[in-house]
């Protein structure tokens, strides 16, 4: 297994891992809208025997405070396997290698909007214990949740955690 930052010949594979991963183009739709608008973001894919099964994607996102302080950091979103590759430990290895870079890189946290059983073995916690809520209203709280990478800047007070602006246009 071969993880690796994503390069401009991966990008109809990735389209592809994308939607077989998730069954409908919305995701796929949402990486290509992502690539476009956000040169910061982290893109990494996992090869396996010259095939590339798994992508990630981490774009900058940003804690707003009542107060008005801002604190950025990163949203994890989408995270796709191929289902052939699926609970063989792809997935997991992904958010491993994207977290590391993202501390390698000092970043103050990730944000993740998924299922709570999962993401807690990366050290993900309900963003509520914070009193960070998700910009998306009505969504489960239990879903929502945020990893601090490092305090630098973290506050312990009320505010919304927003992603990257293209994910309003969903």
């Amino acid at each position: 297994m071969i993880i690796r930052p994503e390069e401009p010949e991966d990008i109809a594979t990735i389209r592809h891992v994308e939607k077989q991963a998730f069954g409908q183009p919305a995701e796929a739709d949402l990486v290509d809208r992502l690539r476009t608008a956000c040169p910061e973001q982290i893109s990494l894919v996992v090869i396996i025997e010259n095939q590339l099964v798994g992508h990630i994607l981490f774009t900058p996102a940003v804690i707003e405070y009542e107060d008005g302080a801002k604190l950025g950091g990163f949203g994890l979103a989408p995270v796709a396997v191929l289902p052939t590759f699926q609970k063989q430990g792809v997935g997991t290895a992904l958010i491993q290698a994207g977290l590391e870079v993202l501390q390698d890189r000092k970043q103050s946290f990730v944000i993740v909007l998924g299922q709570h059983e999962f993401y807690p073995r990366f050290g993900f916690q309900p963003a509520s214990q914070y009193q960070i809520t998700c910009q998306f209203a009505g969504e489960n709280p239990e879903a929502f949740m945020i990893h601090l990478l490092n305090n630098k800047g973290f506050q312990s007070k009320a505010g919304v955690a927003r992603y990257h602006s293209v994910f309003y246009s969903l």
